[in-house]
């Protein structure tokens, strides 16, 4: 099994990718970040928005046989200690939000521990030198009734997959 990571400012939108081929796939890893907006110190409601995940494979000219890529998607808990709940830094202030798998907002995203669960899913290479994509939309919320500090708040999340 390969790793595969994508460091991700969800807030700020900067992106790094870095890829590893493993048995002649190739994948990448990019993220539409979650944007939260403006929050309004104590509000009644959470404040809520989403992203995506997306992973792209392919695989070599000379590979003609369908192959079935497995993977996983973990998400880490950013600049927090743990994943409930994660938190935004503006200086030395914080902004209490999570990510989650579920537009419900029940599923905490993480890496299977603490409580959390990722993403598993494949995708089905049919012809040589072709791309297939699978994505994954990632639910965020800001918790409401927090005496925020203003700010331009900010956290940093790696997204790793496994393949």
């Amino acid at each position: 099994m390969k790793s595969l990571q994508s460091l991700a400012m969800w807030f700020a939108g900067f992106i790094a990718v870095l890829a590893t081929p493993v048995f002649g796939v190739t994948c990448s890893v990019s993220t539409i970040g979650v944007s939260l907006g403006t929050y309004i110190p104590n509000q009644t409601a959470a404040t809520d928005s989403a992203g995506m995940v997306i992973i792209d494979c392919a695989k070599g000219a000379l590979d003609a046989l369908p192959t079935t890529v497995n993977y996983s998607v973990d998400i880490s808990r950013g600049a927090s200690l743990n994943y409930a709940p994660r938190e935004m830094i503006s200086g030395v202030n914080t902004l209490r939000y999570n990510l989650y798998r579920d537009a419900s907002r029940i599923s905490v995203w993480g890496d299977t521990t603490g409580g959390t669960s990722n993403v598993t899913a494949a995708l089905q290479l049919q012809a040589p030198l072709g791309t297939v994509s699978g994505s994954h939309s990632v639910y965020g919320r800001i918790f409401a009734a927090q005496n925020a500090v203003p700010g331009a708040y900010s956290d940093v999340i790696i997204v790793t997959v496994n393949y």
